[in-house]
């Protein structure tokens, strides 16, 4: 009898040692900067005031001269975060198709350049089941094409999407942390009660914690490596949202507006958590919506001085050591002298934000946007503000 209770009691306190264990208490078992919980607290503790809003764009699939063509129109040369530095997105390549002169190209203004595997093939359960020879191929051999073809050292090739957001669970992140990936991003995160969650991405130190929204998520630990989740965008007050900003087909400039606009006002005035937008390039061959980002980019970069748009490298960085926006300037990750960049002049000699050509458009639109955000039109653009 009395060795029975004594097993009991062994077992109990190893089950709640387990317990205790599994749990990621942030500055407890849990430091920065090889290890952060995630949620809703920033990191450093600081408070929203003293946060840059990070904003990080990254589409996925090939790189062709037409998709190239529409990065190049959004992050034109002389549109420059508040450090002065060009702003920047990430892509996640996909082999197909991918010119990778253009790769070489994104990657030397500055862009990121992440994995999205080598056929991209269909259907989506073979991403399901995919075995570790498979994923090795897809993952590491993509990443080994973009260095020799694209010339992007393998050292800065750190990220990983999986086509669809299928996850492969544990066998991907194992192979990920076996060949010195710093992060994935395909693990999703719903909406609460019909709104962002809003929440910093985790290192997997302590597993995936959160709901698995597609199977297989990984059960096992990942000391160090980086979930970056794709977070669902709110489409203003429905209650609905979307993980790609192309699921949310808004039909015209002033609903894929307000897309951007909505959720960058919700964490901007709110948390300053990390906003994500994740599209695929081909969503802006569609006007509306090619003008409405143009826009969106416009009215940040001419009103707002301490909001960034980064890499999700750079945002990593910032997370690792989280400096105040009263030090940003002297944040090094950020700075691009290695860029060599020069800003844009106009014919005067002075350089500018690539705002200036329509500087006079925006006391009109701020007003519109900031007074009655539903009732801005396409008629109130093409007449006042000039696209491109």
């Amino acid at each position: 009898m009395w060795i029975y209770f004594i097993l009991l009691i062994v077992q109990l306190f190893h089950f709640g040692c387990g317990v205790k264990l599994g749990t990621c208490y942030q500055d407890g078992n849990c430091r920065l900067p090889s290890c952060f919980c995630g949620g809703k607290s920033a990191p450093g503790n600081l408070e929203p005031s003293e946060i840059p809003q990070m904003i990080m764009f990254s589409f996925d699939d090939a790189v062709t001269g037409e998709i190239y063509e529409m990065y190049e129109k959004l992050f034109s040369r002389g549109r420059l975060n508040p450090n002065g530095c060009p702003i920047t997105m990430t892509t996640f390549v996909s082999h197909n198709f991918t010119d990778y002169k253009l790769v070489r190209s994104l990657f030397r203004k500055g862009h990121e350049i992440a994995v999205h595997s080598v056929t991209h093939r269909t259907p989506t359960t073979f991403w399901k089941q995919a075995s570790y020879n498979q994923l090795q191929y897809e993952i590491v051999e993509q990443r080994s094409i973009i260095a020799e073809n694209a010339g992007v050292p393998v050292r800065n090739i750190t990220g990983w999407r999986s086509p669809f957001l299928q996850p492969s669970g544990d066998i991907q992140f194992t192979l990920l942390q076996e060949n010195g990936f710093e992060y994935d991003s395909t693990l999703t995160i719903a909406t609460e009660k019909g709104f962002s969650a809003k929440r910093w991405p985790n290192t997997m130190d302590f597993g995936w914690q959160l709901d698995c929204n597609v199977l297989p998520c990984p059960f096992g630990k990942y000391p160090g490596m980086w979930e970056v989740p794709v977070q669902m965008l709110e489409v203003g007050d429905s209650g609905n949202g979307c993980l790609y900003a192309d699921s949310c087909r808004p039909t015209t400039m002033e609903e894929a507006f307000q897309l951007f606009w909505v959720n960058f006002h919700n964490h901007y005035t709110g948390s300053r958590s990390p906003l994500f937008f994740t599209m695929h390039p081909s969503w802006l061959r569609e006007e509306h919506n090619m003008k409405a980002l143009n826009y969106f980019f416009l009215t940040i970069l001419h009103y707002y001085h301490d909001v960034y748009f980064v890499t999700y490298q750079q945002h990593l960085a910032w997370m690792k050591n989280p400096t105040p926006l009263s030090d940003i300037l002297r944040f090094a990750p950020w700075k691009c002298d290695h860029l060599r960049y020069e800003p844009e002049t106009d014919k005067d000699g002075n350089g500018h934000n690539g705002v200036s050509s329509i500087s006079n458009c925006f006391p009109y639109l701020f007003l519109v946007l900031s007074t009655f955000p539903l009732f801005y039109t396409k008629i109130f653009f093409d007449k006042y503000c000039l696209l491109y």
